[in-house]
């Protein structure tokens, strides 16, 4: 419903439309919120110069008509006819009580030059995106956290940031991932930088992200030009949805929900459905919120094609209730996905300050597709940084991420992301680049779908945690030896061989429980060795023609090689798949097997399926039935 709202153009005609609910029309809209009071309202902009009056001159503001609506009102005005052209607007609002404000559309599509204002355009082109040929599941997916203005910054000079994107395509096709996570794209308060966190307009582009003055009527356009490239490359589109807060601060530049009303207190969209960590909370204990939202979220999945949604900090509007928050706004997307004949579209929550690992148990009880894996992370940072003890049983549980999880439902994995510092930080600079080596294999060889932070790959010192200020990427790093070595020769090779074994991408882990006590390998020569920061599991499932692949993986954090009695679960040929080595295992062991200093292996074999195979899937007294 709420999508249809804003500006409709039709030819050269405008239509504004400014919906308000009503519980008094439709007692199911809300039960906490009252009537906006409103006295009159009149949009001014920069079309007023092409009717004959000065621009934002209220005077010459064409007034809106109160209508009827089946679950409250509706604000409607339509403009005479309009030559092509961009054009910004905001709604002047007269309260009952004497007051007045300007006030931004809820529902535009386009968000303006400044001060949040509203647009729309006439003339252009609207265009169409196509869907994604063959799009994976989660667990099938490696995902790329990509900031806009810093990915671009180095680069795109003049052209808008969305445009200017496309020239890294190739640069994201090498490293092998297989989706494109935004940060946040729809618009916020700040005329300037920022991460997009504090939204005010759900259905539109940051104005910044899109503006081109050499074509100022392409700007919506420019993302469904984006969208279809990136699809055309196939690469999934997963956009960052931040549904549980608005931005309250300035009543120009707010959320309109919340400045529309004479007191707004009193607006039903507004309210402390949850504790709330970040801005102003959104109340989805009311129906208006909640279609609101579900609308916005269908908005882009099926205006704009796009593959997934990340729902930011989810905790701020789960309260448990099935029927409420992002419990339903989940099951009732995933239905609407059904009805499209849509497979695959990921939900994914994040849910910040959860702890440990409950998120599991939200992510399961939810119906999502996953959920942001903060404990790999955290003990990442650890063992980067050579903290005594960091390479712990504790530690193997994290490389054990898909551990406790449904297995339609995964973790989202990763070694940093937009909040912290990255992990070259972490290990104390770029000149210790080494120190990520082993702990990206590690990333890329447990369960879950792994996730690149925007420049990781190039080991870039990115050291600001927490606040929102610019970290552009420097890419004259992704070509000199560090750069091209970490692009090329471990992100983009993993990445290629988790896309190619089926069975690093499955849930199965051994050693499967873990004790905080034990601190050595286990009595088959499994586990973490905390002394001499080394971990050795074992992974194995289905590969894509039903075979049994068996994966022994040994990962050593530490700065000196070790030799170490490599345990097997079969005998025969065994392939290293990061250096090409075969070698032939007897006994279930490689005795005096060289790990290298920050480096690791990843043996392979796959054994045709039979009967045998098939009853040895899970481990029972021990890895070597696995």
């Amino acid at each position: 419903m709420y999508a249809n709202f804003g500006a409709a153009v039709a030819g050269n005609i405008v239509t504004l439309r400014l919906f308000f609910p009503d519980a008094g029309i439709d007692p199911t809209q809300y039960r906490r919120g009252s009537d906006p009071r409103i006295l009159t309202i009149r949009v001014g902009g920069t079309f007023q110069s092409r009717l004959g009056a000065m621009d934002w001159d209220l005077t010459a503001a064409p007034s809106m008509t109160k209508c009827p609506h089946p679950n409250g009102w509706v604000y409607v005005a339509e403009l005479p006819a309009l030559p092509a052209g961009f054009y910004e607007y905001k709604y002047y609002v007269q309260f009952q009580n004497g007051t007045a404000r300007w006030c931004g559309d809820p529902c535009t599509k386009y968000g303006g030059a400044q001060n949040q204002n509203a647009a729309f355009v006439v003339g252009g082109r609207s265009g169409v995106t196509a869907e994604l040929q063959r799009r994976l599941p989660l667990a099938d997916q490696i995902l790329y956290e990509l900031m806009i203005d810093d990915f671009t910054a180095g680069y795109r000079g003049d052209r808008a940031p969305i445009e200017a994107l496309a020239d890294k395509i190739g640069h994201l096709k090498a490293l092998g991932v297989t989706s494109v996570a935004f940060m946040p794209w729809t618009a916020w308060p700040n005329d300037a930088f920022g991460w997009g966190y504090n939204p005010t307009l759900f259905f539109s582009v940051e104005h910044r992200y899109v503006n081109d003055p050499a074509a100022p009527l392409e700007k919506l356009n420019k993302l469904k030009v984006l969208i279809n490239t990136l699809h055309q490359q196939g690469l999934h589109v997963i956009m960052d949805g931040v549904f549980s807060h608005v931005d309250t601060t300035n009543a120009e530049r707010g959320f309109p929900y919340y400045w529309l009303y004479e007191d707004p207190n009193d607006s039903p969209f507004i309210g402390p459905f949850v504790s709330a960590a970040f801005g102003t909370p959104l109340d989805f204990a009311n129906a208006c919120t909640s279609e609101f939202i579900y609308d916005v979220c269908s908005y882009w999945l099926e205006q704009f094609s796009v593959d997934g949604i990340r729902f930011d900090y989810a905790l701020g509007f789960y309260n448990g209730n099935p029927n409420q928050g992002i419990n339903r706004l989940v099951r009732d997307l995933q239905a609407r996905c059904v009805a499209l004949g849509r497979s695959n579209i990921a939900f994914i929550l994040e849910m910040l300050t959860d702890n440990r690992f409950e998120a599991i148990h939200d992510t399961d009880t939810i119906g999502a597709s996953g959920c942001w894996f903060d404990p790999l992370m955290y003990q990442s940072f650890e063992v980067a940084e050579n903290r005594p003890g960091s390479v712990s049983p504790f530690y193997l549980r994290c490389l054990n991420a898909g551990k406790d999880f449904d297995r339609d439902k995964v973790p989202v994995t990763y070694l940093e992301n937009h909040d912290n510092f990255s992990i070259t930080s972490h290990a104390g600079g770029r000149s210790r680049w080494f120190k990520a080596q082993p702990i990206v294999i590690a990333l890329m060889t447990c369960c879950g779908a792994p996730m690149v932070h925007n420049g990781q790959e190039l080991a870039q010192d990115l050291a600001a945690q927490g606040t929102e200020i610019p970290r552009p990427l420097d890419w004259a790093l992704s070509t000199d030896p560090i750069g091209t070595m970490l692009r090329d020769g471990l992100h983009g090779a993993l990445a290629r061989i988790r896309s190619r074994h089926r069975a690093l991408r499955s849930h199965n882990f051994y050693p499967e429980s873990y004790s905080e006590s034990l601190n050595t390998f286990n009595s088959e020569g499994y586990g973490i060795d905390e002394a001499r920061r080394l971990a050795i599991y074992h992974r194995w499932g289905d590969d894509d023609d039903g075979n049994l692949e068996r994966f022994i993986i040994a990962i050593n954090f530490g700065d000196d090689e070790q030799n170490v009695d490599l345990p097997f679960s079969a005998n025969g040929a065994w392939t290293d798949l990061l250096s090409g080595t075969s070698v032939t295992v007897a006994n279930y062991m490689l005795p005096h097997q060289k790990v290298s200093s920050n480096w690791g292996l990843v043996y392979c074999k796959v054994e045709s399926f039979d009967e045998e195979a098939s009853a040895s899937r899970k481990p029972a007294d021990g890895a070597a039935n696995a």
